[in-house]
């Protein structure tokens, strides 16, 4: 009865050859993740397209659980035959330190805050995890690792106490320290690169803030001397002065009338001259260099920016500016003409060369603190459009990341009979033929609504 029940419903039943299908698909899904309701789901989908009937839930447990120990057993080899000394030393450190500020406990810790003190610490964790992170992108490539698979392992770590990885066989502990310590070390690149934006836009707002209350301050005074302007301006039809009388003279009288340091506010506001925002916000971030300089070069030399024209000029002023700065040299003493300057738009040119010198070529000099936070700005909107990215970093990489290489799509084929999707196998003009029916024909039998004819009232009901 079971063999006509299968028959009739075109199935087979399952049997050594079909566990061992299973078993090598299963090796597959633990491959891309060892999470055992992935591996049951795709093994239970793959079941049902070869049309088998599915074992006993208590034989599938087990096969499961084989194939997770086997991937485990080979992971743990290949990092024995893969690691050298040095990464063995740095993943044991992590594992038994438990005083030291880069122990595994520390490590877990986010940042509390964008302060100085945090962020410090934040690039000494980065510069620790270095090696590791290169390590691991050679090993999880070679080893087949999904990032799926990858994120898994690195989760173990957060969810176990130190205790418990310390109980751990030491190769399984290694393994999910290396893949934490990959992880780790994109997400510390994504908190420096939001530390860097939100610093830059903090600047920002306090010289545009600073800007505001100088113009209203300024147009307050120039109100408040505006009696005072007009007892100067009568100086010069005062009879009581006579007419050889020493310039000095009515000069004194006239800063005694109006204080010698409110004469530009008001003789701007009487000629309708507006308050240069931008020229007082460039000053006060001119005056800002030194704490802007203390909180975003440590930030801006750690990170490692690309973007999508590599020629841009602003790619080009990363690439100098960084080479300055990681070198320790100041960027005041460096040769100015090295910096591109077709990145500065021109409406901000005349505040990035303030000063003039007839020896310069055209009478310009530029001013380096001003260019370098400018730079600053321009990365700081680039990476919020996405223009340029961070390789090494989950939120702010390029889209390609996700993409598979197109060394591997070369040979897509394999790919495709991997997935085990008959879907993506077959031509589309046969997948489109066979829905075709299901939808009905665009022209007939989808009328919209309103392209169809009232029909007429029954006779029996009278107009409607």
């Amino acid at each position: 009865m079971q063999r006509a029940i299968l028959g009739l419903a075109k199935y087979r039943a399952w049997d050594a050859i079909a566990k061992d299908e299973l078993t090598l698909r299963m090796q597959r899904y633990a491959a891309l993740s060892t999470q055992p309701l992935y591996i049951l789901r795709e093994s239970l989908q793959h079941l049902s397209q070869q049309r088998c009937v599915a074992p006993r839930y208590s034989t599938l447990q087990d096969m499961i659980g084989g194939v997770i120990a086997a991937e485990m057993e080979r992971l743990t080899q290949l990092l024995v035959q893969q690691a050298s000394a040095q990464i063995v030393d740095c993943l044991d450190a992590l594992l038994l330190g438990s005083g030291q500020e880069l122990s595994i406990n520390a490590i877990k810790r986010e940042p509390k805050n964008f302060g100085l003190k945090e962020l410090r610490l934040e690039v000494q964790r980065r510069q620790f995890f270095h090696p590791l992170h290169e390590f691991a992108n050679a090993f999880l490539a070679s080893a087949g690792l999904s990032q799926e698979s990858g994120k898994y392992y690195a989760s173990l770590v957060p969810y176990y106490t130190h205790y418990k990885l310390q109980r751990m066989p030491r190769g399984a502990a290694r393994l999910y320290l290396l893949c934490f310590a990959l992880h780790r070390y994109r997400q510390i690149n994504d908190n420096l690169i939001e530390a860097f934006i939100y610093l830059v836009g903090q600047f920002d707002k306090q010289a545009k803030a600073a800007a505001m209350e100088a113009m209203g301050k300024a147009t307050t005074e120039a109100n408040a001397n505006l009696g005072a302007a007009g007892e100067v301006l009568n100086l010069f039809v005062d009879e009581s002065i006579a007419e050889d009388s020493p310039f000095i003279n009515v000069k004194t009288r006239a800063f005694s009338l109006l204080d010698p340091q409110s004469f530009a506010s008001v003789s701007n506001y009487l000629r309708n001259v507006s308050f240069d925002r931008l020229a007082f916000e460039w000053e006060y971030l001119a005056k800002l260099s030194m704490t802007i300089k203390r909180n975003l070069r440590h930030l801006f030399c750690e990170l490692d920016f690309a973007g999508r024209v590599q020629d841009a000029p602003l790619v080009e002023a990363i690439g100098i500016l960084q080479e300055v700065l990681r070198q320790h040299q100041s960027p005041r003493h460096s040769d100015k003409a090295a910096f591109p300057t077709a990145l500065i738009p021109k409406h901000l040119r005349r505040y990035l060369y303030p000063k003039t010198d007839a020896q310069e070529g055209e009478g310009k000099v530029l001013d380096v603190d001003r260019y370098e936070f400018l730079v600053y700005r321009l990365l700081r909107n680039a990476l919020e459009s996405g223009d340029i990215f961070v390789t090494n970093s989950h939120e702010f990489r390029q889209f390609e990341d996700d993409l598979i290489s197109d060394v591997r799509w070369k040979d897509k084929a394999t790919l495709l009979a991997e997935i085990d999707a008959p879907l993506l196998l077959g031509p589309h003009q046969s997948h489109l033929a066979n829905i075709s029916p299901s939808l009905g024909h665009p022209l007939r039998g989808c009328q919209p609504t309103y392209c169809r004819q009232p029909q007429p009232a029954h006779q029996d009901r009278g107009p409607r």
